[in-house]
Order: structure tokens, then C-alpha cells, then sequence
């Protein structure tokens, strides 16, 4: 019965790692936070780097950030990612704006729009997020920058696979399972324990 239900909750810790592994999706954008500078990221309908984009301090996280403001229309910044047909994946991104008007941010997937902001006023950093669904083995992820007057920042860039429902109930059901072969391991020799060290420490018996 031991090997049972040790057998058991190997199992159900081997379900677990591997379904959380799975679960832990890795961010497929390269040099998301913008530390290697404009790395791996493609920039148009920008006037001058420097000038209306480029990289600075101003970051969310770690010591660079990308900022953007194409006049009277998008400059957009760009990136290649390998992606899955079919799958969903989930987009998130931290952005802040100095509150100059008119500006526009436009988040688009192989060229469709999925996120759209306009007038954005003054915020320091905040999360934006939004999905969309691969139609194909390359998505291009495009960021188009609009600030007449002044500059929007981003930073942290993330874009990763969401698991797949059944994946899902696997986790749950390899953690349940885990949860139950503990407790019961803990029912079975817990008492026994307790048992075994009142009768050691009950005193001998005088003759």
C-alpha cells in the first residue's frame, strides 16, 4: 500500500512539473525591456532618432526604455516574432505619457489593429495588455508612437503563449492529486507517531 500511494504522488509531482512548466510561458519578444538598445527592433515614419524616438533612462524596469512621438501622424517600432498558427497569445506592455495633446499609441498584429489609445494624459508607467490569435508561423508586433508636442515611453515588452484549457485542468489535477497524497500520508503517520513517542516516554515500570 506504501509503494501505492507513493508511486502516486510521484506521479502526480512529475504531472505537476511538467504541466507548470508548460504553464510558464517564455516571452517570445527579444530585448522586450529595451536594455540592448533598439536590438532586434525595427523603427519607421520616425523623423530623426534622438529627436522623435529613440532609447533613454526613463524606464519601468532596469536602465532603458524606448521613447516616441512622430509628428501629426504613427512612427511605428517593430519585431518579427515566430509564433504558432492558431495559438493565443497575450500581449502586455508598460507605457507612460508626459500629457501632451494630441498623441496616439496603436498596438497591431501583422498589420490589425488589436489595441488602440488616443489622448493619453499625463500617467507614469501603466500595464496595458491585449491578445490576438497567430494566423500564421511570423507575427509582426508594431507599435505605432504618435505625440506632437512631446514623447510617450515604453518599456517591457512581453508576448507569450497562453496555455490551452486542458493544459490547464492537467495542472489542476496533478496538484490535487499531490495535495490528497500528502494529507493522506500525513492522516497515516501521524498518529502513529504520536503513539509510538508516548510510549517511549512513559517512564519503566519499577519490579
Amino acid at each position: 500500500m506504501a509503494r501505492t500511494w507513493k508511486g502516486a504522488q510521484a506521479a502526480a509531482l512529475a504531472l505537476s512539473l511538467c504541466t507548470g512548466s508548460v504553464l510558464a510561458q517564455a516571452n517570445i519578444v527579444v530585448n522586450g525591456s529595451f536594455e540592448a538598445g533598439l536590438a532586434s527592433w525595427s523603427e519607421s515614419n520616425f523623423l530623426l532618432q534622438g529627436f522623435d524616438f529613440g532609447i533613454d533612462s526613463a524606464a519601468h524596469s532596469g536602465s532603458n526604455a524606448f521613447f516616441g512621438g512622430a509628428v501629426e501622424s504613427l512612427g511605428f517600432l517593430s519585431q518579427s516574432l515566430a509564433t504558432i498558427a492558431g495559438n493565443t497569445y497575450d500581449v502586455d506592455f508598460w507605457l507612460a505619457s508626459d500629457g501632451f495633446l494630441p498623441n496616439q499609441l496603436q498596438v497591431a498584429i501583422n498589420g490589425q489593429t488589436v489595441l488602440s489609445r488616443d489622448d493619453i494624459l499625463l500617467q507614469p508607467y501603466a500595464a496595458y495588455h491585449t491578445t490576438f490569435v497567430a494566423s500564421s508561423a511570423v507575427s509582426q508586433l508594431q507599435f505605432g508612437l504618435r505625440n506632437d508636442s512631446g514623447l510617450l515611453h515604453l518599456d517591457d515588452v512581453s508576448v507569450a503563449a497562453v496555455p490551452e484549457p486542458e493544459i490547464s485542468l492537467m495542472m489542476a489535477l496533478g496538484l490535487g492529486a499531490l495535495a490528497f497524497a500528502r494529507r493522506r500520508r500525513s492522516f497515516k503517520h501521524g498518529p502513529a507517531q504520536s503513539d509510538r513517542h508516548r510510549r517511549h516516554s512513559q517512564p519503566a515500570k519499577l519490579t
